[in-house]
């Protein structure tokens, strides 16, 4: 097993989880950088993980140490800029999520890496973290037969602070690249149409959204309806799969078997191994991913490109829900 030299951009509050995830894994991962705007920031990451040089800029992080692949912590809204050079250096790239503001940067960024013959993958951890790799699993296997709907609701009382509540989207931009990178990662399919209604409630301060409805029908016939909220003073997580022969019911901690004999207490049950506290391994297998794609010059499972696709919904919300009207696409992409 090959290791590599890793250097984390951004050492803001997320960037922790991806220390997490990495330092126990020294045999494939060696975190040798890190750079951030914010000197303190650096000094505090050095400090508590061991990260043996730091940078306040990422020219000086690229010019001064030895280092394979990159991983973005960085704002969203500054993504576009720091990937343009990551790419422009060689550099192998794996970003957070949202991967893009807007459909349009994310395939910039895709087209800028083909071209630089670079790889680049999306840390879309949900699908492990939440169980919508078990459910694609069962799914594939025709545990449920055909699924016919998805209904899915994310209510949860959130206050963000920071560069967050001042982005014009945000809800569906925090939780909703989750949600839409599930639905198609469960099906293997793409969308066909999307509508979606926006609202933000004064019990949260923020600039965009706080809560969305939205429908969405994929190309095998799947509707899907999901609703989010960041107002709502009870939480709850639930995605229900109805197929032709059974239900998936999915949570943060398990998924359930349900079919006609089993209405009330399910056939089957799992418990999500990436749960809880075993959030960063998800992350983990995001970037191993990445890892194995350049060991063997293909493109891993959650690459910049299969992302386009994830970030096509989620501009397709804000734009469906600003003009009142469906958006359409064909394989995914948008029309």
């Amino acid at each position: 097993m090959k290791q590599f030299r890793i250097a984390i951009v951004g050492c803001g509050n997320i960037s922790r989880m991806h220390f997490d995830a990495y330092v126990p894994h020294p045999d494939r991962i060696q975190i040798v950088a890190v750079c951030d705007t914010v000197p303190e920031h650096v000094q505090e990451i050095q400090q508590q993980y061991g990260v043996p040089q730091g940078f306040s800029s990422l020219e000086e992080m690229i010019q001064g140490a030895a280092w394979d692949v990159a991983v973005v912590c960085t704002p969203t809204h500054v993504r576009k800029q720091v990937v343009d050079t990551l790419a422009a250096a060689g550099k192998h790239i794996f970003v957070e999520k949202p991967f893009a503001d807007s459909y349009q940067d994310a395939q910039h960024m895709v087209d800028t890496c083909q071209q630089a013959h670079v790889k680049l993958a999306v840390n879309q951890n949900f699908r492990y973290h939440y169980p919508f790799e078990m459910a694609r699993q069962q799914v594939a296997q025709g545990k449920i037969g055909h699924v016919a709907a998805i209904v899915h609701q994310d209510l949860m009382l959130r206050q963000d602070a920071g560069w967050r509540i001042q982005q014009p989207r945000h809800a569906l931009a925090i939780m909703g690249i989750h949600w839409f990178d599930g639905f198609r990662w469960i099906l293997g399919d793409e969308a066909t149409t999307l509508t979606c209604a926006l609202n933000t409630s004064k019990a949260i301060q923020c600039t965009g959204e706080t809560e969305a409805a939205i429908t969405i029908q994929f190309s095998r016939g799947t509707l899907t309806s999901y609703v989010e909220s960041f107002s709502s003073p009870r939480d709850r997580t639930e995605t229900i799969l109805i197929g032709d022969t059974g239900e998936l019911v999915l949570t943060y901690e398990q998924m359930q078997l349900f079919d006609r004999d089993h209405r009330k207490t399910p056939r089957e049950q799992w418990e999500n191994p990436y749960r809880g506290t075993n959030k960063p391994v998800a992350s983990f297998l995001g970037l191993d991913q990445l890892l194995t794609a350049i060991e063997q010059d293909a493109e891993p499972a959650n690459s910049g490109r299969d992302n386009l696709k994830t970030v096509a919904l989620l501009d397709g919300a804000y734009r469906s829900a600003e003009t009142q009207h469906p958006v359409t696409f064909r394989e995914g992409t948008p029309l």
